[in-house]
């Protein structure tokens, strides 16, 4: 399909978006190629994708896996093999990315990889069930326009062009021109003093509540962390006993007070939706004793919510946000729209920290 610039815009089939993408969406290039296709990795992820292969009636030929997981066992009635098994059996073939990582040596053998075959990654989403492909464009092309024009610099304006053309044309290679360490936002965006008060959503283990301790040498005012999951949420708090002003809220945020179901796995894939049923707060109710300098929201797909439960703590203190892209299809232009909407004092920066897909894409507010 040939593109048509027409005044700077990019007009695409029927899609009409303020910068350029690919032509062809990840879902149709695996359904033009020749090659055989190769998946590479196993789980949840790789599940989706194969459901989503065989609707589109695109043949699969083996999967494969990082060294140490390969082992004698199978996926979805394929036996896993090494890389190399197949590089001795096709002349050339496509590789699918079909699992997440942040770990700089299984990066950099995949960027490695890629630099002998081709890589594409057929992007699902961690939460829900729609997938960035052309009918999905076309469905949000103006809500994307209007995303696209609230970011506040032309970087963060680059990285929103390149993560919704990665996220189309599932090409890896954007995602190293775009990728900074989290040490930049603190250098160019984001400032701490020592009157802070940090709303640590989603806390995990207190891995971010750390960061946060060392970025303010251990000088801030008061710390909430709220972490669902009640295995981890022990975790949280024997990870951050010894800090002062520090407070656990075993929890899940949403956009009420009350209970909701949730899906515990001990781990960063739980998430609210199961059969479980739990305790949850709204931010104002989790803020109610505090005045909330910085907010950061990475909760599995409610974030969202969160934001619209929270509108009055916006409005009123407008603390500063660190708020997850990546969980939904449509967060990455649903999400500034909402913080627009809510007090449009905001200056909305976007970044994508190192991560294979384009998870760890987050939202810093100012």
């Amino acid at each position: 399909m040939k593109e048509r610039v027409i005044c700077d815009r990019i007009i695409l089939g029927d899609l009409m978006l303020n910068f350029k993408i690919d032509d062809l969406s990840v879902w149709e290039k695996l359904q033009e190629t020749t090659e055989p296709i190769i998946m590479y990795g196993t789980g949840n992820g790789a599940d989706k994708v194969v459901d989503i292969l065989e609707a589109l009636n695109i043949k699969l030929s083996g999967i494969t896996a990082s060294n140490g997981f390969v082992r004698k066992r199978f996926f979805r009635d394929f036996p896993v093999k090494p890389l190399e098994y197949f590089e001795e059996k096709y002349k050339s073939f496509t590789i699918i990315i079909t699992f997440g990582t942040s770990l700089p040596d299984v990066m950099e053998n995949i960027f490695n990889i890629s630099e002998k075959h081709r890589i594409l990654v057929p992007c699902v989403p961690v939460i829900g069930t729609e997938i960035f492909d052309r009918s999905f464009l076309e469905k949000h092309t103006e809500e994307i326009n209007l995303a696209h024009s609230l970011l506040a610099d032309d970087f963060s304006r680059k990285i929103f062009e390149s993560y919704v053309n990665f996220q189309f044309g599932g090409k890896i290679e954007i995602l190293k021109e775009i990728e900074t360490s989290e040490s930049e936002i603190y250098e160019n965006v984001l400032t701490f003093n020592n009157t802070e008060c940090f709303v640590d959503i989603g806390a995990y283990r207190g891995d971010t509540v750390e960061k946060f301790v060392a970025k303010t040498n251990g000088k801030y005012r008061n710390i909430i962390a709220a972490e669902p999951d009640f295995k981890t949420y022990q975790k949280l708090i024997r990870n951050c006993e010894s800090l002062n002003n520090f407070k656990a809220v075993n929890a899940a945020i949403t956009g009420f007070d009350g209970e909701i179901g949730f899906s515990s796995l001990a781990g960063r894939q739980s998430s609210v939706g199961g059969e479980n049923m739990i305790n949850c707060l709204s931010l104002p109710t989790l803020c109610q004793d505090v005045k909330p300098t910085f907010i950061k929201i990475d909760s599995e797909g409610c974030e969202i919510e969160i934001l619209k439960g929270g509108e009055e703590i916006l409005k009123k203190f407008k603390p500063k946000l660190n708020v997850a892209a990546y969980h939904k299809s449509e967060d990455i232009f649903k999400l500034p729209i909402l913080i627009n909407a809510i007090n449009p004092d905001y200056k909305i920066h976007l970044r994508h920290h190192p991560y294979i897909p384009a998870w760890d894409t987050l939202f810093y507010c100012i």
